[in-house]
C-alpha cells in the first residue's frame, strides 16, 4: 500500500507529470470554451418577418409574416441596435399584443424578409397619424395650396416644416412686382396628385402636387382671392435655425400692400347680402287649367287671400 502511495506521489511530483497534466487541463479548457462560444454563436433564435412588402400604415396579419430561424448572435446584433422598448416580434402570437393590432409604421416600408421590430417597423394603430382633416385647428379651414414640382424644391419640403408664401404679379404700368404675401406657414401634408401621402409609401415615387394648410378664415380667403386673380403664389421653405416650436402660431401677413392689391380687386360677401329669398319659380295650375309662374311667396299670399 505505501509502495503504491509513494510511486503516485512520485508520479504527481514528478515536473513532466505536472507539466504534461497542466497542458492537457489547458486544452480541454479551451476546446470547451470554443465549443460553447460557436453554441452561442450558431443557436438559432426564432423571429417574425414580413412574407411579403408591407407599405406603411398598414395593418399587419398573420398571412403578411412568417417565421424563421436566424442565429443567436444575428439576433443580439439586432436587439443592441435599439434602445430601451424596442424588441425583436418572435412569434405571429406577438401581433395580438398591439393595442387594435399591429401596423407597419408611418414612412416605414417593411420589405419582404425584414424583421418585425416593436416601436420602430411595427407600431400600434394610436401611433397612427388619421386623416389630415383631424390636423386641421379648431376654428380653422384646411386649404389645398397647388403646387408645381420646382416648387417643392425636388420633394424636399415635408409635413411639419414651414413657409413663406411670395406673390408675384404684373402692375398696370407693365412691371413685375412680387414680393413675400405670408410668412410662417405651417405645412400639415404633402400630396400628390391624387390626394396620397407623399413621404408615405417609399416603393413608390410621389411627386407632391398640392400643400395641405391649416388657416383662418382671414388667411384662407386672401389666398383663394390671389388665385382666382391668377397671380403667382410660391412657397419657400423657411431655413432660419430655430426648431419648428419656434414658429407655431406665428402665422402672420408680410406686406400689406399686397394685401391691399388683393383686397381692391375682389369682394368679400357676406351673409347679409346674401338673398333673402331664393325660392325658385315654380308652376301652378289656375283655375281655367291654365298654367302661370309664380313664386311661392305669392303662392302663399294667394292662398291667404282666397280663405
Amino acid at each position: 500500500m505505501n509502495k503504491s502511495g509513494n510511486a503516485l506521489k512520485r508520479f504527481l511530483t514528478n515536473k513532466n507529470t505536472v507539466t504534461i497534466l497542466g497542458v492537457l487541463v489547458g486544452a480541454a479548457v479551451l476546446i470547451f470554451g470554443y465549443q460553447y462560444r460557436v453554441n452561442s454563436q450558431i443557436e438559432q433564435v426564432t423571429i417574425l418577418v414580413a412574407k411579403q412588402d408591407i407599405q406603411p400604415k398598414t395593418k399587419i396579419t398573420e398571412s403578411m409574416v412568417e417565421q424563421v430561424s436566424v442565429a443567436r448572435a444575428l439576433y443580439d446584433k439586432m436587439i443592441g441596435n435599439y434602445g430601451e422598448g424596442v424588441s425583436v416580434l418572435r412569434s405571429v402570437s406577438e401581433l395580438d399584443t398591439f393595442a387594435n393590432g399591429a401596423y407597419a409604421n408611418v414612412n416605414a416600408l417593411i420589405p419582404k424578409g425584414t424583421a418585425l421590430i416593436r416601436n420602430t417597423n411595427v407600431v400600434e394603430e394610436s401611433a397612427i397619424p388619421s386623416s389630415v382633416l383631424k390636423k386641421v385647428n379648431k376654428g380653422e379651414v384646411p386649404y389645398g395650396f397647388a403646387i408645381n414640382y420646382n416648387d417643392t424644391y425636388g420633394n424636399a419640403i415635408m409635413p411639419d416644416m414651414y413657409v413663406d408664401i411670395y406673390m408675384k404679379y404684373t402692375n398696370d404700368e407693365g412691371k413685375v412686382v412680387i414680393g413675400k404675401l405670408l410668412e410662417n406657414v405651417k405645412v400639415l401634408a404633402a400630396l400628390d396628385s391624387s390626394y396620397r401621402d407623399v413621404f408615405e409609401n417609399t416603393a413608390e415615387q410621389r411627386t407632391t402636387s398640392i400643400f395641405f394648410f391649416s388657416l383662418t378664415e382671414e388667411y384662407h380667403l386672401l389666398l383663394r382671392k390671389a388665385r382666382y386673380l391668377s397671380v403667382e403664389l410660391i412657397p419657400v421653405p423657411v431655413t432660419a435655425s430655430v426648431t419648428n416650436e419656434d414658429y407655431e402660431g406665428t402665422l402672420r401677413i408680410s406686406s400689406s400692400e399686397l394685401r391691399q392689391y388683393i383686397e381692391d380687386r375682389t369682394v368679400n360677401v357676406t351673409l347679409d347680402q346674401l338673398p333673402q329669398d331664393d325660392t325658385p319659380n315654380v308652376e301652378i295650375e289656375n283655375n281655367n287649367g291654365s298654367d302661370s309662374k309664380s313664386n311661392s311667396k305669392s303662392d302663399t299670399s294667394a292662398k291667404s287671400s282666397t280663405r
